[in-house]
């Protein structure tokens, strides 16, 4: 059953009940109130019949005179006047009146009649016979009540046709949120609710408006995150790809050019001893260049000993080679927590993070202090962040392929990314992480075992 149907019905069966209880009130008022009335009224109509009987025993013709007055009396309201010797007998309340009234708790021995006997030239000529007649009050009441009921229907009647009307014109914006919701749930974000209807609506309007454009934004990007690793990840292949040929094509090159020429030398019937070890030489300091060139790509691919050290062991070898190779520059390596429970993606993203901001500093900011913090908070986060006291970054400067896939891996494991400039001129790069266990992200959560479902 719908809201407006709902409404309706509650305001229909209220005004169907205050009518009903507006008449039976009227109900239960009548009976004291139509006994009032007959009772005055008897009293009424016996004061007049005793002061009009008074000149009747002078006059000549006392019989012709009080069918007079009883004829003019005849049209009274609440009161029938009659003769005895014309009704024959002592008349009774009317049955009518009785039957009519049996709904206010009226009886038989409730209409008792008033009888006034008539004395001319000394004799009783008749009685006169007043007997009430509810039924007026009671047509009276019966009328009443019918108005009463008339006007509440029409009046029930134009309410509920308003009720309707205004109920389906404020409810005719929550018919446009269901279809925005349906549109929603098909991927359709760019849309927008009018914002109309009551203030209550209005207000859902703008919160559903807020949240298309946020799953708008949200979708946006994911898009340009996954384009941005698209990007880095051919950049990275590229760069890997111009290395090996750039640095292990010649050197394999030479190494097989040596190695032709010392085969040539060996062949000989007496070989030249200083020349096979020169070429000799020669093949073993490429082969040392290999290894170094290897090296060098395999630790880009893979942190060496992330695994084998943990990640405050990788950090702090980190620091060390870096501070063999740049011993002008002071690194100052902080950690704070058990940041080896942390799980593998977690670990790998910190351990990026920090390669990428020590890169930064040492090569572009000239600093002289470089500070590096990692710390795992009773919060369940790790926070990473780089300082150093060098030139600084400038605000319009663009971000490379290291900056920018530093940030879409924050991005994606829903941390805060902040880089700006220091007030002593330096650079403050500042990470904020979930700290996930390894059993936290192998147990499935709520919502995933729904989905699975």
């Amino acid at each position: 059953m719908s809201i407006q149907l709902r409404l309706n019905l509650a305001i229909a069966l209220l005004s169907a009940l205050g009518l009903f209880c507006m008449i039976a009130f009227i109900l239960i008022d009548a009976k004291p109130r139509m006994d009032d009335e007959n009772a005055s009224t008897m009293l009424l109509t016996e004061t007049l019949i005793r002061s009009s009987l008074l000149p009747l025993k002078d006059s000549q013709d006392p019989k012709a005179a009080l069918l007079r007055l009883v004829g003019e009396l005849k049209n009274l309201r609440h009161a029938s006047v009659s003769l005895i010797s014309q009704e024959g007998a002592e008349r009774p309340a009317d049955q009518d009146d009785i039957e009519q009234s049996w709904l206010l708790g009226y009886n038989g021995h409730s209409f008792v009649p008033v009888r006034i006997p008539v004395e001319g030239r000394g004799e009783i000529i008749d009685t006169i016979l007043i007997t009430p007649k509810p039924s007026d009050e009671f047509s009276e009441l019966l009328e009443a009540i019918f108005r009463i009921f008339e006007w509440g229907v029409i009046i029930s009647t134009v309410t509920l046709a308003l009720t309707w009307l205004i109920i389906d014109r404020s409810l005719r914006p929550i018919h446009g949120l269901r279809d925005a919701m349906r549109r929603m749930a098909d991927g359709e974000f760019n849309l927008r609710v009018p914002e109309a209807g009551p203030p209550e609506i209005k207000s859902i309007c703008g919160s559903l408006n807020g949240l298309a454009a946020a799953l708008q934004k949200a979708r946006q990007d994911n898009q340009r995150l996954t384009g941005n690793m698209i990007l880095i990840q051919d950049q990275e292949r590229r760069d890997i790809a111009r290395e090996l040929h750039d640095e292990l094509g010649p050197y394999l090159f030479s190494i097989r050019t040596d190695g032709m020429l010392l085969g040539r030398e060996l062949e000989q019937a007496e070989p030249d001893f200083r020349r096979t070890q020169r070429l000799n030489s020669q093949i073993l300091g490429h082969v040392d260049l290999l290894q170094q060139t290897n090296r060098r790509v395999l630790e880009r691919l893979t942190p060496p000993g992330l695994s084998e050290l943990g990640l405050s062991g990788a950090l702090r070898a980190m620091a060390e080679m870096w501070q063999r190779n740049k011993n002008s520059v002071t690194l100052e390596l902080a950690i704070d927590g058990p940041i080896d429970a942390l799980d593998e993606t977690t670990k790998l993203t910190v351990y990026r993070i920090v390669q990428e901001g020590l890169t930064n500093a040492f090569r572009h900011s000239g600093a002289s202090i470089i500070t590096v913090d990692v710390s795992l908070q009773r919060d369940d986060a790790v926070e990473v962040s780089v300082r150093d006291n060098g030139r600084g970054r400038a605000d319009s400067s663009a971000e490379g392929f290291g900056l920018k896939g530093m940030r879409e891996r924050v991005n994606a494991l829903s941390g805060l990314f902040s880089l700006t400039s220091t007030a002593d001129g330096g650079t403050f790069l500042h990470i904020r992480l979930p700290a996930t266990t390894p059993a936290e992200r192998d147990t499935p959560r709520p919502g995933d075992l729904l989905q699975g479902e």
